[in-house]
This record gives C-alpha cells, sequence and structure tokens, in this order.
C-alpha cells in the first residue's frame, strides 16, 4: 500500500509540474514567449489543454489506438504545460509516462526522485482540429481519427440573451 501511495504521490507531483501555473499573465506574456525553449510556444490561444487534453487521450481513445497495449507497467497520461511547434502548426504534448521511484538515489536534500519512461506520445492542435500519434520506434507521427470534431465553441462566450 505505501509503495502504491507513493507512485501515486509521484504522478501527482509530476502532473502538478507539467500542469505548470494557470494564473492569467498578460503583462508578462510577451516576456515568457521569449524565455521558452526554441520550437515551443504557449498554449494561451489552444482551445484544448491542461486536464481537457489529459481527458480527451484517455477517453476517446483505446489501449490499442494508444499504441499502449503492450504496456506491462502502470503509466500515467500527462500534458506539458508550453506547446510545441511541429511541421508549421502548434499542439498541445499529451504523454503517457511509466513513473518509478530511484531506489539507489535520493536528491540533495535526501527526498526520493523519480524516473519516467515515456510509452506514448501524441499532439493535439490548437484549434483542437488535428490529433497525431508518435512512433516510438521511429519518432514519426501519424494523424490519429479526431473524435471529438468541433472545439470552435470551446473558451468561447455566448453573450446573446434566450
Amino acid at each position: 500500500m505505501k509503495k502504491f501511495m507513493s507512485i501515486l504521490l509521484a504522478a501527482a507531483m509530476l502532473i502538478a509540474v507539467f500542469a505548470g501555473c494557470s494564473a492569467d499573465k498578460k503583462d508578462n506574456e510577451s516576456t515568457t514567449e521569449s524565455t521558452l525553449p526554441s520550437g515551443q510556444v504557449t498554449t494561451a490561444d489552444a482551445k484544448i489543454k491542461d486536464s481537457d487534453a489529459i481527458n480527451y487521450i484517455k477517453n476517446y481513445y483505446t489501449v490499442e489506438e494508444l499504441g499502449l497495449q503492450d504496456v506491462a507497467e502502470d503509466y500515467s497520461i500527462m500534458v506539458a504545460s508550453n506547446g510545441y511547434e511541429h511541421d508549421g502548426g502548434n499542439y498541445v504534448k499529451v504523454v503517457a509516462n511509466i513513473v518509478t521511484q530511484n531506489e539507489d538515489s535520493t536528491s540533495d536534500d535526501g527526498t526520493k526522485t523519480f524516473s519516467m519512461k515515456t510509452v506514448g506520445e501524441y499532439l493535439i492542435s490548437f484549434d483542437g482540429t488535428k490529433v497525431l500519434k508518435k512512433d516510438m520506434n521511429t519518432n514519426e507521427y501519424s494523424e490519429m481519427e479526431n473524435r471529438v470534431a468541433d472545439y470552435s465553441a470551446k473558451g468561447t462566450t455566448d453573450t446573446t440573451a434566450e
């Protein structure tokens, strides 16, 4: 039970790290964007991101479609806090990781450390119209069927009175 709880806490910690801060930082937006690594972009304009992106991958695709049917270990679905550029488009990256505790290693302050092994990687376009799956052997992306065709209304507010 303790091992399960430690893995669960580690996964929760990693999800928090990947999710980042969702505070509105319009004043620092240009500064933040200029400090992102090459090939990464902010997800401010993404229609689907954060927990929505995780739920999209987990709930709309089978284990076989995600290419995870041969993964024997438990894995966690996580989302990156920054977006990524791929083939001229902007995408939110979602990954399936196996999280393991490093038995022989601790951090400088003595806390346990964990390793992640990526067993699946998926990109969701900012407009929600395209979903790509990475072949973990060739590093090539292929398009998956989009199970939710219209994200155009997501994130918008209807101001018309009924």
